[in-house]
């Protein structure tokens, strides 16, 4: 294949997974999604013609719900055009507390704020490292197996890094100067 059909192979791939997700999720207008891809109705009308493409989109709506996209993304956008009721809910003192408290709870849970859950190092059931070393016999100490001997390492120092140097570069403009475009902090 060349270059170019390599290109327009992906431009149909590219386009054909916009039009299927289009299809099993939001399912707005098709001229929108053709906006968002930057092409024409015309030449959306030329190629879903193609039956490469429509080959592509079948294949990708069918993936996508047997994954359960459509069913994900259906919720996600009902979700989003109900958040404006939740909130209203919540706010408002005639909605019963348990119903409001779980709203709040949803809200939560649908912008991920849950808290992580934290592995407690030490105290529970884990693994064991055993290293055995030969010609160091072991001894018991209480619960636990210690060394008898102690294992001489040798220390590697590292040499410490040089201090950095400050730029010499200056900028001689005066106080009145004005940059354009935003200040970018780095």
């Amino acid at each position: 294949m060349t270059t170019t059909a390599i290109r327009a192979d992906v431009f149909l791939r590219e386009l054909a997974l916009a039009i299927a997700r289009n299809q099993v999720g939001a399912n707005v207008p098709v001229h929108e999604v053709l906006a968002a891809e930057g092409i024409t109705q015309q030449e959306y009308d030329a190629i879903k013609k193609n039956p490469t493409f429509e080959g592509y989109v079948a294949a990708y709506v069918k993936e996508l719900t047997e994954t359960g996209f459509s069913f994900a993304a259906k919720s996600r956008v009902l979700a989003e055009a109900l958040l404006p009721d939740v909130y209203h809910m919540i706010k408002d003192p005639d909605v019963p507390a348990a119903v409001r408290l779980k709203a709040v709870e949803n809200i939560v849970e649908w912008g991920d704020l849950k808290p992580k859950k934290t592995i407690e190092a030490g105290g529970g059931p884990g693994y064991s490292i055993t290293i055995n070393i030969p010609g160091v016999l072991p001894t018991t100490v209480g619960s636990r197996t210690q060394a008898a001997d102690v294992v001489e390492v040798p220390t590697i120092e590292l040499p410490s890094a040089p201090p950095k140097k400050q730029s010499t570069i200056l900028l001689d403009e005066p106080e009145s100067y004005e940059y354009a475009g935003d200040d970018v902090y780095l």
